[in-house]
């Protein structure tokens, strides 16, 4: 029977059906700066180099390679490092059995979206205990204030489909080729997790730092259902769900912060808010994933391969 680290290990090991020395890492991340590159002077032609460039900035410009890196560029420019440097199957850096199944996809948005409203329910109950009356933490309900047309249907569909090819990328990239190529140089997969989560946060630059120790947090629970799982489809799925919450909560509540955080702006006069942001980060961040978790564990929902399967079922007879 596997253990715990055997079957953690069989996703990160992927990366030894191709090429895994230093050079392939260096390699590959060339050729993903150059995908982005390439993508970025495509927009150019089209927006206009001139502006571009009177107000470049190199810094900016190197942190633009990073996060363009968990883009959809990033999408081409692992596809063509599979193909051309790491020569091993670019689903490899999604699942074990080589595959995508996108109803794990859908799985891991409809297990997200009821974990989320318990832990906003918490978070409720947290705010209403700390400030002594009961209230959201994410602002007042507001209905709608007409019936939305087809056309803005139409547009929040079509920005639903978005978030989702870009849940693709930052999980193809975070917990496939980096979690995949840490693996090689670092045996603990809890150290490779949190030094994932950790580029994870710093990669959301344009937000402060309450929301980056959410998106910390959010980090270990992706990592812990895609290593157990031995896929991506469940995290990118929830990532999906999550990102999706974090849209609409604008617009179904008054004066809400993005990913229902707290503001930062009484930080400085009530350091308190500093300890209540923690918490909020620690509700939103652990507690969805560790239900999806305990839910999956229980219901047996975990991906198992034919192959392990029929051993099971051979081993019982």
């Amino acid at each position: 029977m596997k253990t715990k680290d055997d079957i953690t290990r069989a996703f990160i090991d992927l990366a030894k059906l191709g090429r895994t020395d230093w050079r392939a890492t260096a390699s590959t991340i060339l050729l993903s700066a150059l995908v982005s590159i390439i993508g970025t002077l495509g927009i150019l032609m089209f927006s206009g180099w001139t502006l571009y460039f009177k107000n470049f900035d190199a810094a900016r410009a190197a942190i633009s390679l990073y996060t363009n890196t968990a883009s959809t560029t990033g999408i081409i420019g692992f596809w063509l490092a599979c193909k051309i440097v790491l020569r091993r199957p670019y689903l490899s850096l999604i699942s074990v059995d080589l595959r995508f199944r996108l109803r794990r996809c859908l799985l891991g948005a409809v297990l997200y979206l009821p974990a989320f409203v318990i832990s906003a329910a918490v978070m409720s109950i947290y705010t209403s205990i700390r400030i002594g009356t009961w209230t959201l933490p994410f602002g007042h309900l507001q209905p709608l204030q007409d019936i939305p047309g087809f056309g803005r249907i139409l547009g929040m569909l079509a920005a639903w489909l978005g978030i989702l090819v870009l849940a693709f990328a930052e999980e193809l990239f975070f917990r496939g080729w980096l979690t995949q190529t840490l693996g090689q140089y670092v045996r603990s997969p809890l150290i490779v997790v949190a030094i994932v989560a950790a580029l994870f946060a710093i990669y959301h630059t344009q937000y402060d730092w309450p929301i980056k120790t959410t998106l910390f947090f959010c980090s270990l629970g992706f990592s812990a259902l895609s290593l157990r799982d031995q896929r991506l489809e469940l995290s990118i799925g929830a990532h999906t769900m999550m990102n999706i919450c974090a849209m609409m909560l604008p617009i179904l509540f008054a004066h809400a912060q993005p990913h229902a955080q707290i503001s930062t702006a009484g930080f400085l006069n009530n350091r308190g808010l500093i300890a209540d942001a923690v918490v909020f980060a620690i509700l939103k961040g652990v507690l969805p994933f560790a239900l999806m978790y305990w839910l999956l564990k229980k219901t047996n929902g975990w991906f198992v391969s034919k192959e392990a399967a029929s051993a099971v079922g051979t081993q019982r007879v």
